[in-house]
């Protein structure tokens, strides 16, 4: 019984002490009587940014505070702001700029009129700088295409946790007027479109970053110039197919024919150029051999004359039988597309194999306006099944 007493006092006078420091929290009691603590700094944040850092905390239990200092660098350096307290709960915020970037141990002492000192406030924040800054990455580029006097950029997804705000794009128009726009970062499937966006004209971009929730200042990727791709088929093929058109002024029956608008030679043209064999919704243009025959250079092209730039010739292909023994999709300068033994003359060219081909892309880059031949080369012997089935073609313009 009579510990249980002790015990129960022991818990009483605890609780008095508790509630002395509830009521007036900046006062403790030490051995050899009362010293009198200031109110401490509460709810201390660190906001960091660009060589420096915003420092955040509240003064809510002591009306005598009059100032606060700020400590880092153990104690080397230090700044002090006044306080002018108001009847309730006052927001401190304190600037701290030209640190070096790096981790930093903040401490907050707040202090009364005659010099009484609060209990020690830690907190400790990052400073991001150049080292941070220049190994961001600017946001990747799925396709940047220009389309029906618009720009269309579609955006990789990004992952909420890399700290992308946004990009910033700007390009200068025909009227020599800069373009400046900010972007707002989304996360998933970004699609950026550009009204009235002019032909042939490139881009910069660069990637807004925060490097935490609370940062201050904005970081940024280096500039990166891009070129919207344009798709210039029309403006330069004639019946690029999808399906392609045959021509009614040559022999034809309900699968056979010849290609309205492109040009073949002997070789390709005693064969037929033009099949229908899936319907003519989806007629191709061909190329082909079967047991009764060969194809030595059988030629299917176009000839047109480009500006200078960089491009690529592309074709779908609808179906390969068998193993193309030399079947080529070509771009050559000049007239005419090389034989299939000169075939590396061309200025650019892909080799068709077997129906796992199904997208053939051929870049070239012209320096100056130039009369070029795009088309396909073939020379089919063996095995006597060989067939190209092609469903259209397009010509796109990089830079």
């Amino acid at each position: 019984m009579h510990v249980m007493r002790n015990t129960i006092w022991l818990l009483l006078a605890l609780a008095g002490i508790i509630s002395c420091r509830k009521q007036d929290d900046y006062k403790s009691y030490l051995t050899g009587g009362e010293i009198l603590y200031t109110g401490r700094a509460d709810s201390v944040q660190v906001h960091p940014g660009r060589n420096r850092v915003e420092l955040y905390w509240l003064l809510i239990s002591d009306p005598t505070i009059v100032r606060s200092k700020v400590y880092w660098n153990n104690h080397a350096d230090s700044t002090e702001v006044t306080i002018k307290r108001t009847a309730g709960i006052d927001t401190i915020r304190l600037l701290i700029s030209n640190l070096a970037e790096r981790t930093y141990d903040f401490e907050i002492i707040n202090y009364d009129k005659v010099g009484h000192a609060s209990m020690k406030a830690h907190t400790i924040g990052t400073v991001y700088g150049r080292t941070y800054e220049s190994a961001l990455l600017n946001r990747s580029i799925n396709n940047a295409e220009w389309t029906d006097n618009e720009a269309h950029i579609s955006w990789s997804d990004i992952d909420s946790t890399t700290g992308v705000l946004g990009m910033e794009l700007k390009y200068t128009d025909a009227g020599n007027k800069l373009h400046d726009t900010l972007i707002p970062a989304v996360m998933e499937s970004q699609i950026s479109i550009w009204a009235n966006y002019p032909s042939n004209t490139p881009f910069q971009y660069r990637t807004m970053y925060r490097p935490d929730t609370l940062a201050i200042d904005t970081f940024y990727t280096d500039w990166e110039t891009k070129t919207l791709k344009e798709d210039i088929t029309l403006a330069y093929l004639r019946n690029p197919g999808g399906p392609f058109l045959l021509d009614p002024s040559k022999p034809s029956d309900w699968r056979w024919g010849q290609l309205a608008d492109w040009s073949y030679n002997a070789a390709a043209g005693q064969r037929y150029t033009y099949d229908a064999i899936n319907g003519t919704a989806n007629a191709c243009l061909t190329l082909w051999i079967y047991w009764d025959g060969s194809l030595t250079n059988g030629k299917i092209y176009q000839t047109v004359t480009l500006p200078a730039g960089e491009y690529r010739f592309n074709a779908t292909i609808s179906n390969i039988d068998a193993t193309l023994e030399a079947t080529y999709v070509a771009v050559a300068e000049g007239s005419s597309l090389p034989d299939v033994e000169n075939i590396a003359t061309a200025a650019g060219y892909y080799k068709l194999k077997d129906n796992n081909d199904k997208q053939a892309n051929v870049p070239f880059t012209l320096t100056q306006a130039t009369t070029v031949t795009l088309g396909f080369v073939a020379t089919m012997i063996s095995p006597s099944d060989q067939s190209l089935r092609v469903s259209r073609v397009n010509l796109i313009r990089y830079k």
